[in-house]
């Protein structure tokens, strides 16, 4: 009894331990998740204010930029004199050599002085709509405007994008500039020069060409095109609706999102003078891998914690469950055969579930026996029924004797009712298929009419009023011939006088309807009532009657075939006609 004691108090230990181990692996997890999924989160808010402040310093130099373009500009045009040279060289008026190099040493120098002081400034280029002497970087002829890519797609007063310096092709196209292109017109709206004053990219958005690991700038016009370096032209290929997408605004804002497949601080910033917006995006991996780094050695003291949890944990469930083994042994024995009882020792779980597994045993062992008897009945049952498909296929051959006999002795009407009972017969005897085609249930009922008319003084005739197409259709076995024979007994036989069961079949929205319709007595309201709840719920047939089941069982077959939305409508008038029509599918077997 101590030894039990103490085998059941060292078992408890080991659970125990167990679950103190579970729960603090569970806890470091948790702790740990928790803390990386903050690491991760303060890195994107570090490259979130990282990223506004890039943009602020990215927006302060544009408008230093933009006002310096602006401001060069404006100079110009201000210049009266340079318009009245250009003026008068197109007028062809005579001007003095010390004229002239007055108005370059005077003029177009200190258009070159502006663009040596200012190192926002590229070039500032006038190009003369006449002959006028050019003096290198600033004044030229109209016909070099040709050499620059803008140069018919230019608008007066507005900003073009991303164009080298292609006056000449010495020029090397390294340089991805900006600028401001305006007209200079004399007062009867002439032509007189073109102004562009540009700018380097790098200088107008910060660092816009130069190549930077998990950074992506692009400027995006109001028309749609995209500007950028051509680092990131692949970029753009690839993710040309999304930058659209984002491009979208009037606001300057920064957000976190998904952009180029990886998690990314984007910003978009409004440029109403340039008519575009300036999207800015630098991934967050770069910096939350830093961040993990940093965190390195701790994982490797969490890691080697974790196998050393697991380890423990091994040990003891080995050690807690010896015995669990040995009942999976014992349950192996039972799986090849071996009908053995499982040991049941100890007042643990694992002799419950021998004890639950024992009961098992017995209840199967009982079901066995249960099953066995259930087999036999079966069996007995497939006798008989062989039994009496034996008697059935005797039944027939007797008739075909008898109708042999009844021709062989010129009674050709006792034949002929022979020949529609036993093909009734047959009918009824092969159900090889529970669907069959129309016409071949249309031809039972002409038997059946055929034996009814044998045994009344009045004549029962089928009309019939359906498609060819619609008589190789497939409805369930036996559905027609129970509605015919209640037509008969319930709205013909009390008339005693001739008259017609008439058979319909036509579609309605891929609908086939068959209705059978008689002119008998027909079913008061009540009676009407009454049978249509019969055909839908075997509760409303009262036992021991007959009358409304084979309805019922019609109704049932129909909606098994085909599904609840078909079936039997049934309609009638007292003292007028009976009707009943189904519905089936056309789709359906039929199609």
């Amino acid at each position: 009894m101590a030894e039990k004691k103490q085998k059941s108090k060292i078992s408890l230990c080991k659970k125990i331990i167990l679950i103190i181990v579970v729960v603090l692996i569970l806890c470091t997890s948790m702790w740990t998740s928790i803390m990386f999924f903050n690491m991760s989160k303060n890195a994107k808010s570090v490259a979130l204010a990282n990223e506004k402040t890039n943009m602020l310093n990215v927006s302060s130099q544009y408008k230093d930029v933009e006002e310096t373009c602006y401001l060069v500009q404006q100079i110009i045009l201000q210049k009266k004199s340079v318009i009245e040279y250009i003026e008068n060289v197109r007028n062809g008026k005579d001007l003095k050599a010390v004229d002239k190099i007055d108005f370059y040493d005077t003029e177009i120098s200190s258009i070159d002085y502006m663009i040596n002081i200012n190192p926002y400034i590229y070039s500032v280029r006038l190009f003369v709509n006449t002959d006028i002497t050019e003096k290198h970087p600033s004044f030229y002829k109209m016909e070099r405007l040709e050499k620059m890519s803008w140069a018919h797609s230019y608008k007066n007063n507005k900003w073009v994008f991303d164009y080298y310096d292609s006056l000449y092709s010495s020029n090397k196209k390294t340089t991805h500039l900006a600028g401001i292109v305006s007209n200079l017109r004399d007062d009867d709206g002439n032509l007189l020069a073109v102004l562009e004053v540009s700018t380097d990219l790098n200088d107008l958005f910060l660092n816009f060409c130069k190549e930077q690991k998990n950074d992506f700038c692009c400027f995006v016009s109001n028309d749609g095109h995209i500007y950028s370096s051509d680092d990131n032209k692949e970029i753009v290929t690839n993710n040309k609706q999304e930058i659209l997408q984002l491009a979208n605004t009037t606001n300057s804002e920064s957000n976190i999102m998904k952009f180029n497949n990886e998690s990314s601080v984007v910003s978009t910033m409004y440029c109403s003078s340039l008519e575009g917006v300036y999207v800015h995006a630098s991934s967050t991996k770069e910096i939350v891998e830093s961040y993990y780094k940093s965190q390195f050695l701790y994982i490797v003291v969490v890691v080697v914690s974790m196998i050393c949890f697991i380890v423990i944990i091994v040990i003891l469930i080995n050690n807690s469950f010896a015995r669990f083994n040995n009942l999976t042994s014992e349950v192996s024995k039972i799986k090849n055969g071996e009908f053995v009882r499982l040991t049941e020792k100890g007042n643990d779980e694992i002799s419950e579930l021998g004890k639950q597994i024992n009961d098992m045993l017995s209840a199967l062992e009982k079901l066995n026996i249960e099953n066995t008897n259930k087999q036999l009945l079966a069996k007995n049952a497939e006798i008989r029924s062989l039994q009496n498909q034996i008697n059935a296929h005797f039944m027939y051959n007797v008739l075909e004797t008898i109708k042999m006999m009844a021709e062989i002795k010129g009674d050709f009407e006792i034949s002929d009712a022979i020949t529609s009972l036993g093909n009734m017969f047959r009918y009824s005897m092969q159900w090889t298929s529970g669907m069959v085609e129309l016409k071949t249930e249309i031809n039972n009922i002409r038997n059946y009419l055929d034996l009814m008319n044998l045994r009344q003084d009045y004549e029962i005739y089928l009309s019939l009023n359906i498609p060819e197409e619609l008589m190789h259709i497939k409805i369930p076995k036996m559905s027609l011939q129970p509605i015919v024979e209640n037509s008969v007994y319930h709205g013909i036989e009390n008339m005693a006088e001739d008259t017609s069961i008439y058979i319909k079949a036509f579609v309605n929205d891929d609908i086939v309807n068959i209705e059978i319709s008689d002119v008998g007595v027909g079913m008061s309201e009540n009676q009407l009532k009454l049978i249509r709840e019969k055909i839908n719920t075997a509760d409303a047939i009262e036992d021991g009657k007959e009358h409304g089941r084979a309805l019922y069982n019609v109704q049932q077959r129909i909606r098994m075939y085909f599904g609840n939305e078909y079936g039997l409508s049934i309609y009638s008038k007292e003292g007028a006609f009976t009707k009943v029509s189904i519905q089936i599918p056309l789709d359906k077997e039929n199609a």
